[in-house]
């Protein structure tokens, strides 16, 4: 059995999930001195767990930083509007016919935002079929890596907090009366956030409501700061790693607001690129409709 690895394999699943295996390693190597092994079959081990963590992590980032980031629409609906600058009126207007020649869709400012992304799918799927996408599917691999960078940066800042304040906390008991939360066994907490996790995943799929990837969204980072907490328990406190900690905390949320700004210039541009490419296929106006969508992860 052949695996082949496209671009998007490579730029939406490896690279962030390298990342993140690299931001929890980090305090290991900081405080204990212990960086992974360099030896070939560590390194194909390496690229194997990370493209697994890249394929978890990109499930989460999908809900938890979703597409429909202009006011709850998709730039590939938005960009149809009649009040919308990103194209001209003539270009929308011929895009419109051309849709409606090739796929019976009325795509015009007027149509349904569901309609607009049925078309905006069909348009992908006939590039993919003719093999005229080139833009396109570059601009989709690099919106994927810049979203699953921007979520484990994300997960990175907690992570380092929960291991530059771990040990301050564990004398703290709440009200004054229960015991100290802290004290609970690492992997009750773990299991228990980690169900939270799982519920809140299943419900902002299934509904895909802003409650409950916002409930998702705090599982993750809670529980990142917890898993930080307790691996640095008896770490963190004889280093005096502390400081550094913090800086890389900082450093990450200031990486991540960057990698999401550049998450969302792609994805843009994604969009862009799928209807100006469909536009400029001779064969669109004479081709059959695609008997088979072939989607992205996502509508954009």
């Amino acid at each position: 059995m052949t695996i082949k690895f496209n671009f998007y394999d490579i730029y939406g699943f490896a690279l962030p999930g390298f990342l993140l295996l690299a931001v929890l390693w980090l305090p290991f190597g900081l405080i204990d001195g212990h960086w992974p092994d360099a030896e070939f079959s560590s390194a194909i081990l390496g690229v194997i767990l990370a493209y697994i963590a890249g394929h978890v992590l990109q499930t989460v980032a999908q809900v938890a930083i979703p597409s429909n980031f202009l006011n709850g629409r998709f730039p590939s609906v938005v960009f149809l509007d009649a009040g919308d600058e990103t194209f001209s009126t003539e270009f929308k207007e011929r895009l419109a016919r051309q849709i409606n020649r090739v796929f019976q869709l009325n795509a015009s400012s007027a149509s349904s935002d569901a309609i607009r992304k049925d078309a905006f799918f069909l348009c992908r799927s006939a590039l993919i079929k003719s093999k005229t996408v080139v833009y396109a599917e570059q601009f989709e691999g690099l919106y994927a890596l810049m979203r699953g960078l921007s979520a484990s940066f994300g997960i990175a800042v907690a992570y380092y907090l929960g291991w530059a304040y771990s040990g301050l906390l564990q004398n703290v008991t709440p009200f004054g009366l229960f015991p100290a939360v802290w004290q609970i066994s690492g992997v009750v907490v773990m299991v228990a956030i980690t169900i939270a996790i799982l519920a809140g995943l299943r419900l902002a799929r299934n509904a895909g409501d802003r409650a409950g990837r916002l409930a998702m969204t705090a599982s993750v980072l809670i529980t990142s700061f917890a898993a930080g907490y307790y691996l640095g328990i008896t770490r963190v406190a004889a280093s005096g790693h502390r400081g550094q900690l913090i800086v890389a905390a900082l450093l990450a949320a200031f990486a991540a607001e960057r990698c999401y700004s550049g998450y969302k210039a792609f994805a843009k541009e994604f969009a862009k690129a799928v209807y100006r490419d469909f536009n400029n296929y001779e064969g669109a106006a004479s081709a059959d409709p695609p008997s088979e969508i072939e989607s992205p992860p996502e509508a954009l």
